[in-house]
């Protein structure tokens, strides 16, 4: 069977590119010139200049205390122990790799001998110590060594320090400590401290759960070698809500993410890998959604001055389709009758309207976000957090509906009655703070003015009960038992309230009805949202959470979906072509049976099709090529998972999967 041809049972797609043949240069993509991806290309550099910035920021103080960790060890006075921090990072592997990067490249300025032991060069003892040894030794690029690495071993290393002159301390790494062998850990921990006397080492641990997994790994008679210093780094919750208010709420760009698109990447975050990393990425998927082929979306600049550069740019079908758009559809069919049939024959009076509604949203989103800022601080330690702790549970619940209108806001109104006089206070300077660093005190004078203004009411409002003593005038009015019940009560609240409690609730009501409920409109009902928020998250959810069972189906029961050939191409999908792969026709053929496959069936079945000249007779003696590609692509059905074989039965196997036909 090793001379048999199985070409026909493989998904086969080869590449243009052979030996020999001259390298193209690569030509750039045709839509390089097109408005929607300068727009895009725009933002997204933004985009990602802030996130450097926040990734910088974010281990700043972990780096700056490594550091000043590492330059003030003292090797005198240790008597053999090696100086080791343990840093614990938290469960979230994809960002480890940034962060151990960005660690051996600060460390350059103390040493410039730094080994990051990864888990696949620790599996075992012998290979641990070479590759710890190769990177201390060749890091530098002005070594005169040029070793391989099955030379390297301690002692050589041990010659190669007592040889150097500028005697810096060698770090060495282990990025996933947990994932690491605890024997060989042991060992490698017992070598380096046999030549700590000589050899200045400081070990860097990255701990992802907690302190418990090194005592677990490590007994005391080596724990004892090592002084062990403990580092916290961030946590990734404060993480995503340093990219939150960096990113998604920053006033650089005027791409939004709103609705169900930003609660499937938070969901992803926190339910799935705590990945700062996988936000960002999925957040560039957004935009690339977005803006892909859609030229109207190019009004979606980061500045307010393009506006109008940009829409002179429009073409009529630009327009035409921007006139489509159901906001701007919905708010032209609300005009008069006039107004309407005058902005449809002429363009420039639309782009005129047009100029106008893109001004108001570039007001709106910046004041939507002061605003939501100080709806966080007022609401964010109130009993159960209705609106959430953090900024972006707020932003989440904002900008998918009518906050105010929502059961959850009206809770926050009636907590804000039952705080005290300080807590009132303090989140009111807490407001006032927020606008006039927001850099639009100017644009919001009057509601700085009035917020002062209630400030001084509440903070000169007496706390005691007053009292005041009134007739009850019911005039010619009948009223029933229940009525003058309502009445009387009515009344004793009104009548029996402190100027404390007048002042706070006067407060609430110009929060509510002049702050909130104008300011924090959902962004959604506003006209040419759809050029500035992106919150179609189906349409991304397929792109980032993959569905490996549909695509595997996809793939055996229309192969020309990837192979792009034409021998796959069918009309219909039932059909099966003799020129289909081999495991896509035994896969088309076990969706026809029932729960148990008949072994000997399936082969005269398979044989009828990729032999029809000889279909009309069974049988017996199959051809050992046939039988090959046969055995070969059941062997792949079976590895795939969809069937298995049958104790029941020997010649027959047992289908495992349903529905997928």
């Amino acid at each position: 069977m090793e001379n048999v041809s199985v070409s026909k049972g493989i998904f086969a797609f080869p590449g243009k590119y052979r030996i020999g043949d001259k390298k193209r240069k690569a030509t750039k993509p045709v839509f390089c010139t097109e408005p929607w991806y300068i727009a895009y290309k725009e933002a997204w550099s933004i985009i990602q200049t802030a996130a450097e910035n926040i990734n910088s920021k974010m281990f700043t103080k972990l780096l700056v205390d490594l550091k000043l960790y590492a330059s003030t060890i003292n090797y005198d006075t240790l008597s053999g122990e090696i100086p080791t921090a343990i840093l614990l990072t938290g469960v979230n592997l994809p960002d480890h790799a940034t962060l151990f990067n960005l660690l051996a490249h600060e460390f350059k300025d103390i040493t410039q001998h730094v080994a990051i032991i990864q888990r696949r060069d620790s599996y075992n003892l012998k290979n641990m110590l070479e590759e710890t040894v190769y990177q201390l030794i060749n890091v530098s690029e002005n070594t005169s060594l040029n070793m391989k690495k099955y030379q390297c071993t301690p002692s050589v290393l041990n010659a190669w320090y007592e040889e150097c002159t500028s005697k810096q301390p060698l770090l060495i790494i282990i990025p996933e400590f947990e994932s690491s062998s605890a024997d060989i850990l042991q060992e490698f921990i017992l070598i380096l401290s046999v030549y700590s006397k000589q050899i200045k080492f400081i070990l860097i641990f990255g701990v992802a759960t907690a302190l418990h997994a090194v005592h677990r790994s490590l007994p005391h008679h080596v724990t004892s070698k090592l002084q062990v210093q403990v580092f916290q780094a961030q946590s990734q919750v404060k993480s995503l809500s340093s990219v939150f208010e960096g990113i998604v709420l920053s006033t650089e760009t005027s791409f939004k993410l709103t609705g169900r698109a930003f609660q499937l990447l938070t969901d992803i975050f926190l339910f799935y890998d705590f990945s700062v990393r996988g936000f960002l990425e999925g957040y560039k998927l957004c935009m690339m959604q977005h803006f892909y082929g859609n030229n109207i979306n190019a009004l979606c600049c980061n500045k307010k001055d393009e506006i109008k550069s940009k829409i002179s740019a429009l073409t009529s079908a630009d327009l035409k389709e921007i006139m489509k758009l159901d906001s701007i559809a919905k708010y032209i069919q609300e005009l008069p009758k006039e107004k309407r049939e005058s902005l449809r024959d002429d363009e420039f009076e639309f782009k005129e309207l047009l100029l106008t509604l893109m001004n108001q949203i570039f007001d709106f989103t910046w004041t939507f976000q002061i605003f939501l800022k100080c709806l966080h601080c007022v609401t964010s330690d109130l009993p159960n957090a209705p609106l959430g702790k953090q900024l972006r549970e707020t932003y989440a619940k904002a900008a998918s509906c009518s906050v105010t209108d929502s059961q959850e806001y009206k809770d926050c109104l009636q907590f804000l009655g039952f705080i005290s006089k300080e807590e009132l206070l303090q989140k009111l300077e807490s407001m006032v703070n927020i606008i006039e660093n927001s850099g639009a005190a100017d644009v919001l004078e009057d509601v700085k003015l009035s917020l002062s203004k209630h400030r001084d009411a509440i903070s000169d409002a007496n706390l005691e009960l007053v009292r005041e003593t009134t007739e009850l005038d019911i005039g010619n009015e009948k009223f029933n038992r229940f009525q003058l019940k309502e009445k009387l009560l009515e009344m004793s609240k009104k009548h029996s309230i402190s100027p404390y409690k007048r002042a706070q609730l006067d407060f609430i009501d110009y929060l509510d009805k002049k702050i909130f409920s104008v300011y924090l409109k959902n962004p959604i009902l506003l006209p040419a949202s759809e050029i500035f928020f992106f919150g179609d998250g189906n349409s991304v959810k397929h792109h980032i959470i993959g569905s490996p069972r549909a695509a595997i189906h996809t793939g055996l029961n229309d192969p020309q979906a990837y192979l792009d050939c034409s021998c796959c191409t069918s009309n219909n999908e039932q059909s099966i072509l003799a020129t289909l792969p081999d495991l896509s026709i035994i896969y088309k053929l076990h969706l026809e049976c029932g729960r148990l496959i008949n072994m000997y069936d399936w082969l005269q079945a398979f044989l009828t099709i990729v032999c029809p000249e000889i279909s009309g007779e069974e049988q017996r003696e199959v051809d050992p090529e046939l039988q090959a590609r046969f055995t070969r692509a059941v062997a792949e059905l079976q590895f795939l998972g969809f069937i298995k074989t049958s104790r029941k039965k020997t010649d027959h196997v047992m289908r495992l999967t349903w529905g997928c036909s």
